[in-house]
């Protein structure tokens, strides 16, 4: 299967490229009133607002400041309770290739203990001197945070149709 793989900081993971839209250079976000300190604003893409995540926060990890190779990873994603489509941004440190792994070859994730959640690690692979960890998008939100996330993207389309009127 193919993955795209991306950095954050000195790790690389990957998504599935079914699940991936478009990549995009990195522009600041329009932030938001939010509480979700994981979303970071909004952007205009193919004319609709689609909300960005801080991957960095998500994972914990401290804020990094964009750089040149800073993308955004547009992701399409069906919500598990419906039918619903939506796009989801996440802010990468930079985006490699797209690799061929093998979902044979995928090593589970490691038993970490109950503060480390692994429910949207689909799987681990060696390439080269590096561990790639791939990631399920689809479960890396709990369904009610990518609810949440959606629907600050379905107001924002709403306000801009709206305004058109």
């Amino acid at each position: 299967m193919k993955y795209l793989t991306f950095m954050l900081d000195t790790t690389v993971y990957a998504a599935e490229i079914s699940q991936v839209l478009e990549v995009l250079d990195y522009e600041n976000p329009q932030t938001i009133p939010c509480p979700d300190k994981v979303i970071a604003g909004i952007i205009r893409s193919r004319n609709r607002s689609i909300t960005v995540i801080n991957l960095h926060r998500k994972f914990g990890s401290p804020d990094k400041e964009p750089t040149k190779k800073t993308k955004i990873i547009v992701f399409e994603l069906q919500e598990q309770s419906s039918d619903s489509i939506s796009w989801i941004g996440a802010i990468t440190d930079s985006v490699l290739e797209v690799l061929d792994i093998d979902d044979n070859s995928l090593e589970p994730p490691p038993e970490t203990g109950h503060d480390c959640h692994t429910e949207f690690i689909t799987g681990i692979s060696r390439n080269a001197d590096h561990f790639v960890i791939v990631l399920d998008f689809s479960k890396l939100f709990a369904s009610d945070e990518l609810t949440r996330i959606i629907n600050i993207s379905d107001s924002s389309n709403t306000a801009g149709k709206a305004e058109k009127v």
